[in-house]
C-alpha cells in the first residue's frame, strides 16, 4: 500500500493527538498524597467539595516536626493542630492539563499565606510555586507522590 504525502501528514497528526490525549488523561490526576520538598510533611491533595477547584491538607508530619500552628499571627489560632489543616485552597484549573492557578498556600513555617500555582510534571511530581504579587517573586518546590502506607495519616 502506497500512501500519499497528505495521508502521511494526516496519520502523523492523528497519532500526535492520540499521544497528547493519553498523556493529558494520565497527568491530570493530582489527587493523592504528596511529600513536600523538605520531606517534613505529606499533603493530601484532592478536588475541593465544589468539584471545580483544588485543595490540600496536611496528612502526615515528620516525627519531631512542628505540630501546632505556633507561627500564626492570630494568638487564638496558635494552639490549632497542623494535622488535618487545609493549606492549599482556591485553585482553579489552568489552561494546560494538570495546571492549577490563582490559589493560595498557607506556609505554617512562617504563618503566612501566599499566592500559588500547581503544575503536575508527571505521575510522580508536582511543581508548586508560592509567590507574593506575581510568580516572578516566589519560590518553587517539587513535591513527590508517596504511598499512604509509607506515610500514615497523622492524628490516627
Amino acid at each position: 500500500m502506497v500512501l500519499k504525502q497528505g495521508e502521511y501528514i494526516m496519520r502523523f497528526f492523528l497519532l500526535l493527538i492520540l499521544v497528547t490525549v493519553a498523556g493529558t488523561a494520565r497527568a491530570a490526576d493530582v489527587d493523592g498524597l504528596w511529600l513536600t520538598e523538605n520531606k517534613r510533611a505529606a499533603i493530601h491533595v484532592t478536588q475541593c467539595e465544589n468539584g471545580r477547584s483544588l485543595c490540600g491538607s496536611i496528612a502526615w508530619i515528620i516525627d519531631g516536626g512542628m505540630q501546632m500552628d505556633v507561627k500564626n499571627d492570630d494568638p487564638a489560632k496558635q494552639n490549632t493542630p497542623l494535622c488535618g489543616m487545609q493549606i492549599l485552597y482556591g485553585f482553579e484549573k489552568g489552561k494546560a492539563a494538570g495546571e492549577w492557578v490563582d490559589g493560595k498556600i498557607y506556609k505554617a513555617d512562617d504563618g503566612d499565606v501566599y499566592n500559588a500555582t500547581v503544575k503536575q510534571i508527571d505521575d510522580t511530581r508536582l511543581r508548586l510555586r508560592g509567590y507574593v504579587g506575581i510568580p516572578l517573586f516566589g519560590k518553587t518546590q517539587i513535591w513527590t507522590r508517596v504511598s499512604p502506607a509509607d506515610y500514615p495519616r497523622c492524628g490516627a
